[in-house]
Parts: C-alpha cells; sequence; structure tokens
C-alpha cells in the first residue's frame, strides 16, 4: 500500500438514513468495526446531534503499466510475430481513505442552513429499514429526498432525477432478518429495484455480518468503492456559488 501521512488521508462521508428504531446504530456499528476500530470507544468521534463512527479504508487504485516486450518473457516465435508486446497483468496500489458514518440524532432538527452544508460534502448513503415493518422502507423516500436534492445541486451542479445512474452511491438494507419466519423475496416495487442499487438483509446483532470473504462485506467494500469514487468524480466545489 501506497505511503501516506495521517494529514494527507481525504475522508468520505456517509450518511445513515431511516426511521427510528430500525436498527441504524448497530448497523453503523457494524460496518465501522475494522481490526483497527475493534470497539465503540476507538471508531466514534461524534455523540452530539450526531452519532459518528469512522473506519479505515483501502481503496485499490488501478496503476496503469507500460506493456512488457515479448522478449523479456518466454513466448513462441509465432507469438512474437502476432503480438509484439504482451498484455501487463493489471496492478492496482490501495489508497487509504478514512471514513465516516453518520447517524442523525432522532431528536435534533437541522435548520436549512445546516441542511446545505451537511448535505452537500456527503459521498454515499445507506438507507435503512426494518423488514418487520415495510412501512419503514416506503418512508425511506422521504428520508432521501432532501439529502440526494442538495447533493445532486452542490456536486453534479444541477438538479438531477434520483432514477438516473450518477448519483450518490446508495446501499438499502433490510434489517432484523433473525427475527424473520422465512427470508423475503425481493419485491419489484421496493426502493432498492426503484433506484437499480444493492440490496442486503441484516442481522445487525450478529457479529458475523460482514465476516472476511463473505458476500456481505463484499457488498460493503464495493459501496464505499464507489463512495470514494464519487468524491473524486464529483468534488465539492466550494468557489461556485449557486
Amino acid at each position: 500500500m501506497k505511503q501516506q501521512e495521517l494529514k494527507d488521508v481525504p475522508t468520505v462521508r456517509i450518511l445513515m438514513l431511516g426511521d427510528r428504531g430500525v436498527g441504524k446504530t448497530s448497523l453503523t456499528n457494524l460496518m465501522a468495526t475494522t481490526e483497527t476500530t475493534p470497539t465503540p470507544a476507538s471508531r466514534t468521534i461524534g455523540e452530539d446531534s450526531w452519532h459518528v463512527q469512522v473506519r479505515m479504508h483501502e481503496y485499490p487504485k488501478p496503476v496503469i503499466l507500460p506493456p512488457t516486450p515479448t522478449w523479456t518473457t518466454p513466448s513462441s516465435s509465432e507469438d512474437s510475430e502476432n503480438y509484439p508486446y504482451m498484455q501487463s497483468t493489471p496492478n492496482t496500489t490501495d489508497i487509504l481513505y478514512f471514513v465516516e458514518f453518520y447517524d442523525l440524532n432522532s431528536d435534533w432538527r437541522m435548520c436549512r442552513h445546516q441542511r446545505d452544508s451537511f448535505y452537500k460534502n456527503i459521498d454515499g448513503i445507506v438507507l435503512v429499514y426494518s423488514m418487520l415493518d415495510l412501512s419503514s422502507q416506503d418512508s425511506l423516500h422521504d428520508w432521501l429526498y432532501d439529502p440526494l436534492r442538495l447533493i445532486c445541486k452542490y456536486r453534479h451542479l444541477r438538479i438531477r432525477s434520483i432514477l438516473k445512474r450518477h448519483h450518490v452511491p446508495i446501499l438499502v438494507v433490510g434489517t432484523k432478518l433473525d427475527m424473520l419466519m422465512r427470508r423475503p423475496l425481493r419485491r419489484s416495487g421496493s426502493i432498492a429495484h426503484q433506484l437499480n442499487v444493492e440490496e442486503m438483509l441484516v442481522n445487525c446483532l450478529d457479529p458475523e455480518t460482514f465476516a472476511d470473504k463473505s458476500r456481505n462485506q463484499g457488498k460493503l467494500r464495493d459501496f464505499l468503492n464507489r463512495a470514494v469514487e464519487f468524491k473524486e468524480r464529483f468534488p465539492l466545489l466550494s468557489f461556485r456559488h449557486l
């Protein structure tokens, strides 16, 4: 991994959205748990209006290397004639990022200036609902509208439909899987289907939910990678007055 000074490590901000009681805080605990942040005390940086937890994430940045000449590797004369250069093996270098998960205190309300200032810095959104109460999934449309509108305004520099391909990365998570009698089928009318985004169903009480090499870990890693790419592709242009 490329050596980075701590002061040079950039930060990606993830917004946790959903009704009270669906398990956002428990889910954040799981998502923020890593080898370097194993306990709440080691990863919690705010307990006021926001519950903020932080972790490290290694983003695999592609490295383009020049092609390798065939005369440096064993090959047949026929291959040498047809392919003057062998194709390079894809290479990556891991770039370190801080990831901050923001879970709003349900009793706190932001004024317009606070919403504008905060939401425009968001690089990814996790929508959380309880599978025991599907009305909590329906309310995610209301939770999503204002943050998405402001992110589009300040990062895309125009109002963009939430169904367009290049909106801010979104991950949908259904909680309380352990309390269901059977695993539900994905509904065609679900918000994940409408937004064409990844969805995972989890038990927030299971510490192995994001175990190494698990499917959920892969989905979380891909989501964080896309949040990094969104941050770099659509930087906040503070000098622009909208």
